[in-house]
C-alpha cells in the first residue's frame, strides 16, 4: 500500500481567502451557463452566512454538521475549479453540470449521483494539477496521457459497506473491457473509490490539538480500512489494473489555548495490486504527483 499524501506540508489558508476562492468557484460555474444559486452550491452559500451569524444552543449541533457539510462541498468546488483553470471546460462541460446538481448533503438521498460526477472531477483535477493530459469524453470515466501511455481510471463513490465488493468487481471488469479494446499493449488501468461516504458518514468534526496528530488520526483511519478490506480490494482484479486508489475527507478543529483552526483534509494512498518490475516503475511515475495538493 502506498501512501501518497506523506509528509504534507501545512496549506494554511485566512478564512477570506477561502471565502474569496468560493465566490470565484460559484463564478466559475455561472460563466459556465450554471446558475450557482439555483444548484446546492447557492444552499452552501447561505450556510456560511448562517453559521457566522451564530444561533442559540439548541441549534448548535445542526448548525454545526451544515457548516461542515458546505465545507466540505465548497473545497472540492475550489479545487475543481482551481484545477480546470487550465484546462478545456467545454470538454468537461456536462460532467460539470451533473456534478452540481443533487441533494445538499451527501447522504440526503440513495439516488442522488451529483457526487459520483464530483468525485470523477476531482480525481481529473489531481491528474491536472499534476500536469497531465486528461479526457472526460470517453466511455471510461477519466482516460490520462502519462509519458506517451493511457491510463483508464474508474471512478466509484462507495455509499455503503454493502457495496464495497460490488463496485470493486464492477470497476474492474469494466477496465478489463476498456484495456482489451486498446490497440496498444503498454495501456494499463486503475480503480479510484472516494470512501468518504462509509468512513466519514455524519461529516461531523474531528478534534485535535495539533495538525500533525489530526494528520495521524487521518492517515491512519484510511490505512486500518484498506487493510482490513485487501481481499474486497482486489476482486476480479487483471494484470492490466495496476491497483485501486482510495480516498476521503474529513473536518475538523485544531483546538489548543494558542493555537484555533477549521482543517480540510482529503486523505489518500494507494492499494498496490500484484505488478511486475516495469508496471510498478510505471505507477511510480505519476502517484507520487497526485497527493500533497492544495486546493489553490
Amino acid at each position: 500500500m502506498l501512501y501518497i499524501d506523506h509528509d504534507t506540508e501545512k496549506y494554511i489558508l485566512e478564512s477570506r481567502t477561502i471565502e474569496e476562492e468560493y465566490k470565484n468557484a460559484c463564478e466559475w460555474i455561472s460563466d459556465l451557463g450554471i446558475e450557482f444559486k439555483r444548484t446546492r452550491f447557492g444552499d452552501y452559500e447561505k450556510d456560511f452566512s448562517e453559521f457566522i451569524k451564530g444561533g442559540g444552543k439548541e441549534n448548535a449541533k445542526e448548525s454545526v454538521k451544515t457548516f461542515f457539510n458546505a465545507q466540505l462541498e465548497a473545497n472540492d468546488l475550489i479545487r475543481v475549479k482551481n484545477a480546470f483553470d487550465s484546462f478545456n471546460s467545454a470538454q468537461a462541460l456536462d460532467t460539470i453540470k451533473k456534478s452540481v446538481a443533487g441533494q445538499k448533503f451527501r447522504n440526503g438521498s440513495k439516488t442522488d449521483q451529483s457526487r459520483d460526477f464530483a468525485f470523477e472531477l476531482s480525481m481529473a483535477s489531481r491528474f491536472i494539477k499534476a500536469g497531465y493530459d486528461v479526457d472526460l469524453r470517453t466511455i471510461t470515466d477519466i482516460v490520462v496521457e502519462i509519458d506517451g501511455r493511457r491510463l483508464y481510471v474508474e471512478c466509484k463513490r462507495i455509499k455503503s459497506e454493502k457495496q464495497l465488493e460490488k463496485r470493486v468487481k464492477e470497476a474492474n471488469s469494466q477496465t478489463k473491457v476498456r484495456i482489451t479494446g486498446d490497440t496498444s499493449s503498454r495501456s494499463r488501468s486503475f480503480i479510484a473509490l472516494n470512501l468518504t461516504d462509509v468512513i466519514n458518514p455524519t461529516t461531523m468534526p474531528i478534534i485535535q490539538s495539533s495538525l500533525g496528530s489530526y494528520q495521524r488520526v487521518s492517515a491512519a483511519t484510511l490505512k486500518d480500512y484498506v487493510t482490513s478490506n485487501t481481499s474486497t480490494l482486489s476482486k476480479k482484479q487483471h494484470n492490466k489494473c495496476l491497483g485501486v486508489f482510495t480516498e476521503f475527507t474529513t473536518q475538523g478543529f485544531i483546538n489548543t489555548p494558542d493555537e484555533y483552526a477549521f482543517v480540510n483534509l482529503r486523505e489518500s494512498n494507494f492499494f498496490q495490486y500484484k505488478l511486475k518490475t516495469r508496471d510498478i516503475e510505471f505507477l511510480n511515475t505519476f502517484i507520487p504527483q497526485l497527493g500533497n495538493q492544495n486546493i489553490v
